[in-house]
């Protein structure tokens, strides 16, 4: 199978590419800097793909990026679509809310525009809730399968 390779990697741009490799917040970054490192050192895709776990295209793609952008290309791009309406205090208030008294949406919702100012759906506080009580779920478990041996 043709393989590809990072073309050039300057002195600063290898440090930067260990620094974000071990200490960038973002995962995406992490392992994109960790991809052009082996690259560098000329692992195969295939090799990189079974280290990062993800698909040969996309460390193909990420190779390419790198040759034309360098640095900068590691970062996400912007999200498109519509910002969310509530901060995370507003929303983490409106949740709070919306669990005292479920059984009457339309007083949760006045009392969440009077709280926060800002007017939302029924549908937008159901979602917010099923995802508080979702990762609350998830952390649970988590916790529970950590714990017991």
């Amino acid at each position: 199978m043709p393989n590809k390779f990072v073309e050039n990697l300057t002195d600063s741009d290898y440090q930067k590419l260990i620094e974000n490799y071990q200490t960038c917040d973002s995962f995406r970054v992490r392992n994109r800097s960790h991809a052009i490192l082996l690259s560098f050192q000329k692992y195969s895709i295939e090799q990189i793909t079974t280290i990062c776990q993800v698909h040969r295209n996309t460390i193909s793609q990420w190779i390419d990026w790198w040759n034309k952008g360098g640095l900068t290309s590691l970062a996400d791009l912007p999200k498109t679509g519509r910002p969310p309406i509530l901060s995370l205090k507003e929303q983490e208030k409106a949740v709070e809310i919306g669990l005292q008294n479920p059984r009457f949406p339309h007083r949760q919702l006045s009392e969440i525009k009077h709280e926060t100012g800002k007017e939302i759906s029924s549908y937008t506080l159901k979602r917010l809730i099923k995802k508080r009580l979702y990762l609350e779920k998830n952390q649970a478990g988590v916790v529970e399968k950590g714990g017991s041996r």
